[in-house]
Order: structure tokens, then C-alpha cells, then sequence
């Protein structure tokens, strides 16, 4: 097979996306097909990418896991994550030297092939990609992303004007890169009145003034901007031109921007969230979903909108370990949205993708915040309640580790120093910071390499965790005379359930597990159904809340058939499939629903 490369120490645009994903296509032909679920507001393509060996069977037919990246435009550190997963899938396929598993190690270590540390799992790339399928949609926000990495400015998600667009030409400072060096940083305006002050612990470190406070240089602190119709007196940011938030967009709870800003003119309303869903939907394969967002390097999970013990317990307990096996590859803790992460439980998130996949098709789902650069200082790792208590004492050692780990780490180069600049408004002020787009919201492109490796060892143990579909055993014995009784074994072998959690039976949002004989010419059905549902079977998974035995995780069933002379070449039977020659047998089918499909031919003899 051809090589493969990928330069994990940069921010692909899209054009080199879609080039690599093209270049993946043409290396591996039988592993790899990529191909547009939609088209972005600007009218790019939506590239998603199926990986699986086809050899052993169509994706449509596996159990599957979705990937995806970039809802906003400004964290491409999860398409870089993303593509470093199709990269180490397809180049570690098929490898006899022991680099197609790969290990998740504990907190601060584990790489591939080493055998981690602390809880680590090895995940066999070949028998993943020959059992299972991977879709990978490495960025959603196509045109914003695109927008974020060739200009100065950020923005949410996508470039179309909303919710007002007068929003451009509304009063109020406006972020602008003012002194052409490409970036748009922090500024500090001179001002008697204003709330922040130099620390004294380090000069390039801003804290806030004292209530008693007199006497000193204080400054206010503003985005690097200009500030649209002024009249030389107080001013505002100007309201944004670009709101839109794919990541409200999505047909769960979904609410008014009144109520959820960013939410859109309605459920669905965007072409890049109509596509992911429309893909998800029409794929009912998918147990598990993993989204990459950035920054603050958590793992989070449902539910986004009720506390903990309204989730099924079945469904908790699984959630609770596979969020330990992430936290043992990446180092970063596994939170619920609700109860970690939203402060306000009056105004809970509302429309966002977790909550679709989860409560509305019961798809096994987390969101990783990639990138910690207050891990990666030593900060003290907080949720948002603890955030939410920390004293300005706190904040101020907090942002001199900040700044120290800059001078360890990245030599210096990670902070613009403080620097005079002559406004055209607001005459002197200075300019500096933090690299706003590869320190803090991505990681510096030395450091990408590790955040993607570790992150999609934890992507591939959610996989190798999907429902598996399989037929057991058989057996086939004589009743009497032309009439045999079948009996056959099939099961679940994999890690999840195979309707991937106990939210999705609930939800009704996948069917359940159906087994059908194909008959033989010559082969009759004398007792019992040709197709059958069994409702669904238990995983390994199981064990977390009790020992099920065998019973619950396989199905045990059994037909009457009747063997009769095989039709001659060329003749005509009545039904059942033209027999090849030899003995005469049925097909046995196992629908798995999200554990994928199994079959197998049984010869119709003792």
C-alpha cells in the first residue's frame, strides 16, 4: 500500500482536508471511501469519510462509530484529532509487527505500541476495521474554520449574517487586528476609572483592583478593536455579526434565541446540522458517538439538561466506565454537562448534538474539550462550580504559572509582551497577550501531535466497545425420515448492548434484533417463524450491574425443516434459492440492529 502522510504540527484548511481525504481514498481503496452528506452555507462540500474493510463486509452491515469535528469554527484542533485517527487506522491496518495495536496508558503517558500505563486497553486496528466501521466527518463548520484560520477573526460557527444583519453597522468596538501583525489580541486602555491593574508578581499579568484602590495606574481591558460610530464618550461592544451556533441548532429541546442564543431560526435550520443529522439518521448502524470540541480538556457526557439520576442506571454505569477509560488514555476527566458544567440549572443547554444522539436516538455519546493549557502549566483541575469560587488571589497564581509554563514550554513565544500602540480613537493604549488561536483556543502546533494521539487512543476503546453480532452455533439433527430440526445460537459479543444503551429502547429510536433463514431449493419451513424479532441482547457491559449469565446476552432458536429432492439443473422449484449443488442448507441471518449483521450457511445434514 501506498504511504500515507499527515503534517501533525499544522491546522489543515479545507482544501488540504479535502485533499487528504482523497489521498487516504486512493492509498487505501478497500478500507477507506469518503464522500458529500452536504452543502455548507457557502456552498462547500461536507466530507464524510467510511472506514472499515470491505472485504469482510459493507460499513451499512457493521456496528459503527461516529466521529465528528469543528460544530465551531475556531477549534480545528478536533479535525487535526480527527484526521490523526483516519491516519492511524487505515496506516496501522494489516501490520504484522505488532503496530496495529495500539495501547491507551494511564494519566501522563501511555503511547502506542508501549503498553501504556495504569489502566491501559490494546485495541487490535485489523480486527477493529474487519468487525467494525468508523464514519468520520473531520469538520462541520466548513466555511467559518475557513473564515478563523486565513483572517484575524474568530466567530461561533458559520459566516452567514445572523441573527440581524445590521448587526455590521451597529454602534459598539468591534474586534479588529489594528496594527496588521495577523492577530487579534488583548488591549489595555489607560483609564483612572478602570477595573484592572499590573500585577505584581509578573508585569505581562492583569488582576483586578481592590475595592479601596486609589492612586495607581489602572487600566480597562477591551479585545484588540475599533469602535464603530463613536462620539468620544462611553461605549459597548458592538453586537456580533456572525451568532449562529451549530452546536444549538439540533432537534433536542430545542428554544428560541431569546432563550438560547445561537440557536437559529429553527431546529435544523442550518445546512451543516441538517446534514449530520440526515447522515445519522439514515445510518442506524451507529451505536457511539464521539464529537471534538475545544478548549479546557474534559470529557463530557450526557445529559446536558437533567441531573444524573434521571439517566437510566444501566446507561449511567456504562457511561461511568468508559468515561474512566477515557480519562486512563487522555489524562482528562469525564464530567456530566449538567452536573459539572452548567452553573445556571434554570438555563440548562438547549439543542445541542449530545443531547440529540443521547436522548433522542440513544447513541452512546461524548464531547471532548481537547487542549488544557492550564493542565499542561499545573493548574488545578476545576468543573465550572469550582471555577465559579475561585479568589482573585487564585486567579492571580493562576495566570503566573500561565505564564511561566509559556517561558518553560514555549520559550516565551506563547505571550505577546505588552506593547505601545497608537490607537486612531483612543490614542495610547498597549497590545499583547496570549496567542489567542494556537495557545488558547489550540494547542501550539509542537504540541498537536500528543494532544491527537492521546485522544484518539480513547476514540478506538470506544469502538472496540460497540455490540457485536454473532452466530454461535448450530446444530441440525433428523426427526424422522425428510424432517430436521435446527437449532441455532446467536449473541452479542460485544462490550454495549445491541441497542448501544437502555435510553434508545425507551426512545424506541432502534428496532430490534430480527434472525431470517434463507431456504435451499428443496428446503421447506415445516414449524416456526422464517423471520423472527428478539428484542435486543446484553453485552459484556452487563457485568456492571450484575451477573446475567449467558441468557440475556444470547438467543437460543429453533426451526422444523423438511429436506426434499433438489430441483435438477435447469428446472424449476417451487420458492426457496437455487441450491449450487451438494447438500441442500438455509441461510441464517442475524440482524443485530446496532451490532451489525452475521450470517451463515448450514447444510441441511446430521
Amino acid at each position: 500500500m501506498a504511504d500515507l502522510t499527515l503534517d501533525t504540527q499544522r491546522y489543515y484548511r479545507y482544501d488540504e482536508i479535502v485533499a487528504f481525504l482523497r489521498e487516504a481514498t486512493a492509498a487505501y481503496p478497500e478500507l477507506v471511501r469518503a464522500y458529500s452528506i452536504g452543502r455548507s452555507y457557502e456552498g462547500r462540500d461536507i466530507w464524510m469519510t467510511e472506514v472499515t474493510n470491505t472485504r469482510t463486509g459493507p460499513a451499512a452491515d457493521k456496528p459503527a462509530l461516529y466521529i465528528d469535528a469543528n460544530h465551531h469554527a475556531g477549534e480545528v484542533t478536533g479535525s487535526a484529532v480527527a484526521l490523526y485517527t483516519l491516519w492511524l487506522l487505515v496506516t496501522r491496518y494489516g501490520k504484522h509487527d505488532g503496530a496495529s495495536v495500539v495501547s491507551g496508558g494511564g494519566v501522563g503517558g501511555g503511547t502506542e505500541g508501549d503498553g501504556g500505563k495504569g489502566d491501559a486497553d490494546k485495541i487490535d486496528i485489523t480486527r477493529l476495521l474487519d468487525t467494525t466501521a468508523v464514519y468520520i466527518l473531520p469538520r462541520i463548520a466548513v466555511d467559518g474554520s475557513e473564515l478563523y484560520l486565513t483572517t484575524p477573526q474568530t466567530l461561533r460557527s458559520g459566516p452567514r449574517p445572523w441573527p440581524d444583519p445590521e448587526n455590521a453597522a451597529k454602534p459598539g468596538l468591534y474586534p479588529e487586528d489594528i496594527d496588521g501583525d495577523g492577530m487579534i489580541l488583548q488591549m489595555r486602555v489607560p483609564d483612572p476609572a478602570g477595573e484592572w491593574k499590573v500585577s505584581a508578581k509578573d508585569p505581562r499579568l492583569m488582576v483586578r483592583r481592590g475595592p479601596g484602590e486609589q492612586g495607581g495606574t489602572y487600566y480597562r481591558l477591551y479585545p484588540e478593536g475599533l469602535i464603530r460610530k463613536w462620539d468620544g464618550g462611553p461605549f459597548e461592544m458592538a453586537p456580533t455579526r456572525f451568532g449562529l451556533d451549530f452546536n444549538r441548532n439540533y432537534p433536542a429541546f430545542w428554544e428560541l434565541p431569546t432563550r438560547q442564543p445561537g440557536s437559529g431560526d429553527f431546529p435544523l435550520s442550518e445546512a451543516e446540522s441538517r446534514a449530520v443529522v440526515g447522515f445519522l439518521s439514515a445510518h442506524p448502524n451507529v451505536g457511539a458517538v464521539m464529537s471534538y470540541h475545544t478548549s479546557g480538556g474534559m470529557i463530557l457526557r450526557p445529559l446536558s439538561g437533567a441531573a444524573d439520576e434521571r439517566m437510566p442506571r444501566r446507561d449511567f454505569a456504562v457511561y461511568r466506565h468508559l468515561g474512566e477509560k477515557g480519562q486512563a488514555a487522555t489524562g482528562y476527566p469525564c464530567w456530566s454537562l449538567y452536573e459539572s458544567f452548567i452553573t445556571d440549572k434554570t438555563r440548562s443547554t438547549c439543542g445541542d448534538f449530545i443531547q440529540w444522539v443521547y436522548e433522542y436516538r440513544g447513541m452512546v455519546s461524548f464531547a471532548t474539550e481537547l487542549w488544557d493549557m492550564g493542565g499542561r502549566a499545573g493548574l488545578k483541575k476545576r468543573d465550572a462550580h469550582q471555577q465559579l469560587k475561585v479568589t482573585e488571589k487564585e486567579r492571580e497564581e493562576d495566570g503566573a504559572k500561565l505564564l511561566a509554563w509559556n517561558d518553560q514550554t514555549l520559550s516565551g513565544e506563547g505571550f505577546v509582551p505588552w506593547r505601545r500602540f497608537d490607537h486612531p480613537q483612543l490614542g495610547p493604549v498597549e497590545l499583547g497577550g496570549f496567542l489567542p488561536k494556537t495557545v488558547r483556543q489550540n494547542p501550539p502546533p509542537a504540541l498537536l501531535e500528543d494532544e491527537c494521539r492521546r485522544n484518539a487512543l480513547f476514540t478506538l476503546i470506544l469502538a472496540a466497545a460497540l455490540p457485536q453480532a454473532a452466530i454461535k452455533d448450530w446444530t441440525v439433527d433428523r426427526v424422522s425420515g425428510s424432517l430436521y430440526r435446527l437449532r441455532v445460537t446467536v449473541a452479542n459479543v460485544g462490550y454495549l448492548g445491541t441497542a448501544a444503551s437502555d435510553m434508545a429502547v425507551s426512545a424506541k429510536s432502534v428496532g430490534p434484533c430480527k434472525v431470517s433463514l434463507t431456504l435451499d431449493n428443496g428446503v421447506f419451513l415445516v414449524h416456526g417463524q422464517k423471520t423472527m424479532e428478539i428484542g435486543h441482547l446484553d453485552g459484556r457491559s452487563a457485568s456492571l450491574f450484575g451477573s446475567p449469565g449467558t441468557a440475556a446476552s444470547s438467543r437460543r432458536l429453533e426451526w422444523l425443516l423438511e429436506v426434499k429432492s433438489v430441483t435438477p439443473p435447469g428446472g424449476k422449484a417451487a420458492g426457496g434459492r437455487q441450491n449450487s449443488g451438494g447438500t441442500p442448507g438455509v441461510v441464517v441471518t442475524f440482524d443485530g440492529a446496532r451490532g451489525g449483521k452475521a450470517s451463515a450457511r448450514i447444510p441441511m445434514s446430521e
